[in-house]
């Protein structure tokens, strides 16, 4: 003690001999000795000038400062509750006793943060009690964010930028949980407001370039990517997100490498993985994605997209079987199609009623499968069936509005979680909901887990059983599951009288023009799939059709082919194969309906590649006069390997389905060989396919509805 504190207590020792109820004195020495170390002397002198005094507010202030400074917080909160209780209007001690409390943990930082805040209140410009009730507010958000409290992490880290606008890092934590939240507007904002307080801010770069590249922009993700990476090179989500930029943009290659940079630098990255199995895929290059795909679903077991992502990359394997794909759907389900269902809903069990249909998709945007939803949706009788969209898009676009305007009842579900869409479900009244992705990206299978609605279908036109046991049926054909397929399947078959598919050629889609061939001198092979599709299978079956018409050429159209990677794969595909470049055509696709629809015409004959045969790029090529010579499916194949042959079967043209690689070549050669009979076999075609079944969507909408008729009144029959 020096010799002033000596002193002093000294003097207030003879004035308490003097007058022992000299209340200041007591209060005096009992601050010195907490100034001294002596904190319990301290304690009971004040606490006893407090009993003189319970008045003085500045007493039990004092006596919580020095225990504070003792490390006895439960103590120090009790007396500045009792100072404060005397001056509430005392900011100074709002902040103290803020400071107090968070050693108490969680329902003590609460209290704590509302202390400081009340400092603030009383003194806006006090930058410690703001500083300190936002890094509260943000060391509190953190356990909501890790465990799944979406919705409180994001509250608190508003209060947390209410007192700290311009705190770069606290604005980022906010942004990272409205986007976990779903909210990927205001997520969007915050992150851009993150980069005006720190424009170096890498992970706010890396995280900017994922949210733009969901908008649907692409190429501005990828610049905000290589920002971060130039900021900080080392950066593997930075990386990882540059990857996923580029193979929206269709630059495989580039996604490739940007995914083995992550690696390089995290080896045991799951997501870069994925993503490099992604691109590899979307290249044709199957059978190298399938062991990374692995390599990620093992790094993180518990990431279902990747795990959905696997499952529809061996849809693209050649000798993938049915049995063996439902048990990997099986074992996706074991894992995450856990959740408890809903109680028995109450709905009307009218069985003539107007059934209300929900729809749940993440494909209402301009898709090719959205070519074949709208006008089934169209086309179903309003006065029958209400709809209602659950769209999970997260970029709309124009054909999203096309769906809007069709429903009777529209709903943003992207930024739900599965328990509040199943809620919404349940709220609206849906009667029969529809799944339109399995395991496709969007999906949100871990609704129909739930049961919201009393009947739940999937359908076969997303070909992928889902491996889960709550679909009351997953809607199909004779065509695409013939008669002992039922094992290949999770969910109960339930056959259309008709091929369960139909086409409709768009408005925007121009006239057939000519037959290429009489133009050229030569004939023109054509397909306009996803490389993903071109597999070394499909490589050698297009590769006889070539070699059987000497002088043919084959025009192959993708977005990849922008991408010099993704070029010299397939040009060293097809060398492989006997087919040299100069018989190759690699073109992008122009922007726009119509001008898409025209590149038809430069096209005789088109391909389909197995086993992942065309869809609506087949439909397309006969809309357009161009015939499609299409692999019959085998025993033991996927629905997805009869696609094509049922859409010959339903559009009439039954001589286009080959049972083999010879028989395959045999009817290329044969169209190719009698250019009149082609010429006037494309001028027909598009009213042949218009007055067939496949084009006849009317009579496909009232399949369905009796479909979902059936089930209902299956529902109704078991909850009377």
């Amino acid at each position: 003690m020096n010799g002033r504190l000596a002193e002093a207590e000294i003097l207030y020792g003879r004035i308490l001999d003097a007058d022992p109820e000299q209340a200041d004195a007591r209060h005096l020495l009992g601050v010195l000795c907490g100034q001294t170390g002596r904190v319990e002397q301290a304690a009971a002198l004040i606490g006893e000038a407090m009993a003189l005094r319970p008045d003085a507010a500045d007493y039990p202030s004092n006596l919580a400062n020095i225990l504070d400074a003792a490390g006895q917080p439960e103590r120090a909160a009790a007396a500045y509750r009792r100072a404060l209780s005397l001056a509430p209007a005392s900011a100074e001690g709002w902040y103290r006793f803020g400071n107090a409390l968070p050693h108490g943990g969680t329902h003590r930082r609460e209290a704590a943060v509302t202390a400081l805040e009340r400092a603030v209140r009383l003194v806006p410009g006090d930058h410690r009690a703001s500083g300190r009730a936002a890094l509260l507010l943000q060391i509190m958000a953190r356990p909501h964010r890790d465990a799944g409290g979406r919705a409180e992490a994001a509250a608190l880290l508003a209060r947390s930028v209410r007192l700290m606008p311009d705190d770069a890092g606290i604005r980022f934590d906010r942004a990272a949980a409205l986007y976990a939240l779903g909210d990927r507007t205001c997520a969007l904002r915050e992150f851009r407001r993150t980069l005006a307080l720190d424009p170096g801010h890498a992970e706010a770069l890396s995280n900017l370039g994922l949210l733009l590249d969901e908008a649907g922009r692409s190429a501005d993700g990828a610049a905000a990517c290589r920002r971060a990476l130039a900021v900080q090179p080392g950066h593997v989500d930075g990386w990882v997100n540059l990857s996923a930029a580029a193979e929206a943009m269709g630059r495989y290659g580039a996604a490739a490498e940007a995914a083995r940079r992550a690696l390089a630098l995290q080896p045991g990255h799951a997501g870069a993985f994925s993503n490099l199995a992604g691109a590899l895929g979307l290249m044709g290059r199957v059978e190298e994605s399938l062991p990374l795909l692995r390599r990620a679903v093992r790094l993180n077991p518990d990431d279902r997209d990747a795990r959905s992502r696997h499952l529809c990359a061996l849809l693209y394997r050649s000798g993938q079987d049915g049995p063996d794909l439902l048990k990997e759907s099986r074992r996706w389900a074991e894992r995450f199609a856990v959740a408890e269902p809903m109680p028995r809903p109450a709905n009307d069990p009218d069985p003539e009623r107007r059934l209300r249909i929900g729809l749940v998709s993440g494909d209402f945007r301009h898709h090719a499968f959205s070519f074949y939803m709208e006008p089934l949706f169209r086309a179903f009788d309003r006065s029958a069936v209400e709809l209602l969209f659950y769209s999970t898009v997260t970029a709309p676009d124009a054909k999203t509005d096309r769906f809007r305007a069709l429903a009777d009842r529209w709903c943003e579900a992207a930024p739900l979680t599965e328990e509040e869409l199943a809620s919404r479900i349940r709220q609206d009244g849906v009667d029969v909901l529809v799944d339109l992705a399995a395991h496709t990206a969007g999906n949100r299978l871990g609704v129909f887990t739930r049961r919201p609605a009393p009947v739940q279908v999937t359908t076969a036109v997303v070909i992928v059983t889902t491996g889960i046991d709550r679909f009351d049926a997953c809607i199909t054909d004779a065509l695409l599951a013939p008669p002992g397929e039922e094992a290949h399947y999770a969910e109960p078959l339930l056959r259309l009288p008709r091929f369960s598919w139909a086409y409709q050629g768009p408005p925007e889609a121009p006239e057939v023009g000519p037959l290429p061939a009489l133009r050229n001198g030569f004939v023109t092979f054509g397909s306009f799939n996803n490389p993903s599709k071109i597999t070394e299978e499909t490589a050698d079956l297009w590769a006889g059709a070539l070699k059987a018409v000497p002088g043919s050429r084959l025009l192959l159209k993708y977005k990849a082919m922008r991408d010099p990677a993704s070029r010299a794969h397939l040009i060293g595909l097809f060398a492989r194969h006997g087919v040299t470049a100069d018989r190759l055509e690699l073109r992008l696709p122009p922007s726009g309906i119509r001008a898409n629809f025209a590149d038809y015409n430069d096209v005789d004959i088109g391909l389909d590649p197995t086993p992942y045969n065309g869809h609506t790029t087949t439909c397309e090529a006969l809309w357009m006069g161009v015939p499609v010579v299409v692999p019959a499916g085998r025993p033991r194949d996927l629905g997805i390997a009869r696609v094509g042959g049922a859409i010959m079967t339903s559009a009439g043209l039954p001589d286009l389905i080959a049972p083999n690689a010879d028989a395959y070549a045999a009817r290329a050669a044969a169209l190719a060989a009698d250019l009149d009979a082609l010429a006037a076999l494309r001028a027909g075609l598009r009213g042949r396919v218009a007055a067939s079944p496949l084009g006849d969507v009317p009579a496909l909408a009232r399949a369905y509805e009796a479909a979902f008729r059936k089930l209902w009144r299956r529902w109704c029959a078991s909850a009377r």
